[in-house]
């Protein structure tokens, strides 16, 4: 520590003293200073850089209070009355409030920087932190629900479904999944059936549309499947025809009954038809066409009659 220099005890005019100067002029360390200002002993004032001042009377009537002078009573004469001058404003001093004062650097004892604070207990450390994240988790807790409400409703909506109705999904949730439509009070099983219910309700005109594009798929691909039972038929009619015309019918005519045959099924034939019904219907029409032939028949014997009869 450095050695503190004595005050000579002499007055002089001066009515601010800094802290080096307080502390020579009361014969202590500036350190006892700065405690009695701290203790309100011995009062400072304290100038825009935060530096203490100390008026010369607050000094004066300390040393009185512990029954000491600012300097020796051996023949000291009176002083004579001066004026009172202004006393100059320790607010008008600008310096550093960090630097030291002049002639504290004669006074400034070492001083030891405090001991490193100790560590945080772990244990206290981990208990603090735990509870700051079960609050946190508490107050997360309801939009965690109404994210996890908002991810079931996007998984609802069907594998293949367009993006433009997965939009239209996600949209819907953003505005309908909300703390005030799910409070607290309405449990998780109440929760996704509700969520089940709006994205319905969302996807009704898509699956009504998808609805009406399969059942029309449906009646044209059975459209298909009729046409073309239907020509099977046809072309089972007219295998079987060819098999019930004889050897004695002549290639036009066999030629003529087959588009005949073909004709009646192609416009009476329906896919319901069993080959039994269409063994019927060509037989009815090969009996037509043996009908003809036997009037035809009849035809040429009269004719031949005739002829026998005029010879």
């Amino acid at each position: 520590m450095a050695k503190k220099r004595k005050g000579n005890g002499r007055p002089n005019g001066k009515q601010w003293f800094t802290t080096s100067e307080a502390a020579r002029y009361l014969d202590v360390s500036v350190d006892k200073v700065r405690q009695l200002d701290q203790s309100g002993d011995v009062r400072a004032s304290r100038t825009q850089g935060k530096h203490r001042r100390f008026a010369r009377r607050t000094l004066d009537a300390y040393l009185a209070r512990k029954g000491r002078r600012s300097w020796p009573k051996v023949n000291r004469p009176k002083p004579r009355p001066r004026p009172i001058a202004p006393q100059p404003d320790p607010e008008q001093f600008d310096d550093d409030g960090d630097a030291f004062e002049p002639g504290d650097e004669d006074f400034e004892p070492f001083v030891e920087p405090p001991p490193p604070p100790p560590p945080p207990n772990p244990f206290e450390t981990l208990e603090r932190e735990r509870a700051e994240r079960r609050k946190r988790e508490a107050e997360e807790a309801p939009l965690r629900r109404l994210a996890t409400l908002k991810q079931y409703g996007l998984g609802q909506v069907p594998y293949g479904t367009p993006d433009m109705w997965r939009a239209k999904v996600a949209s819907a949730l953003e505005g309908f999944v909300t703390l005030k439509t799910f409070p607290s009070w309405i449990n998780d099983t109440e929760a996704y059936r509700i969520v089940r219910g709006k994205v319905d309700e969302v996807l009704q005109p898509y699956q009504e549309e998808v609805a009406h594009k399969k059942a029309e798929d449906a009646r044209k691909h059975q459209e298909w499947l009729d046409e073309r039972r239907v020509q099977q038929l046809v072309e089972y009619g007219k295998s079987y025809a060819s098999s019930k015309m004889g050897w004695d019918w002549e290639s036009d005519d066999r030629a003529r009954a087959l588009r005949d045959v073909e004709r009646v099924l192609q416009k009476e034939a329906e896919a319901g038809w069993t080959e039994q019904d269409v063994r019927d219907a060509v037989d009815d029409e090969l009996a037509k066409w043996e009908d003809e032939d036997d009037e035809d028949d009849e035809d040429e014997v009269d004719d031949e009659d005739g002829e026998e009869d005029e010879s």
